[in-house]
């Protein structure tokens, strides 16, 4: 459990870095909305983070301190489409752990692995109706 929690927390850190340069990058139009989307994003992710510390902490092992790498898209669209991917995968991430700490009787850990799923499809309902419109 603590070394899945490990991954899910490299994964938030990689993707508050993520977001900060994708903001900067954002440009024109389509950029300025998405400058505002990726810089909304980033106290989420960084709770997510701050809660997974905290967690790996209280069941004795110790948080990474190392954001999963990400690949560095030239296009907006291209950094969407992979914001997109990601977000998907954390869905992923965390239902799979949210069973895991279902099976360990950690219902607190539960409800909130599968609180931060929920927020993670929200912003992949975000991103699908961007690149709709882009």
């Amino acid at each position: 459990m603590i070394e899945g929690l490990n991954e899910d927390l490299a994964g938030e850190l990689g993707t508050i870095i993520r977001y900060s340069w994708q903001a900067s990058k954002a440009f024109g139009p389509n950029g300025a909305e998405l400058r505002k989307l990726f810089t909304k994003e980033i106290p989420d992710e960084l709770g997510h983070a701050s809660f997974l510390m905290d967690v790996i902490v209280d069941l004795g092992g110790d948080p990474t301190t190392t954001p999963m790498k990400f690949e560095k898209p030239k296009s907006l669209d291209d950094m969407v489409k992979l914001d997109l991917e990601m977000e998907l995968q954390d869905v992923e991430n965390y239902t799979s752990r949210a069973e895991q700490a279902d099976e360990l009787n950690e219902v607190e850990l539960k409800v909130r692995l599968e609180e931060m799923a929920a927020d993670e499809s929200e912003h992949a309902r975000d991103l699908r109706r961007i690149l709709r419109g882009m």
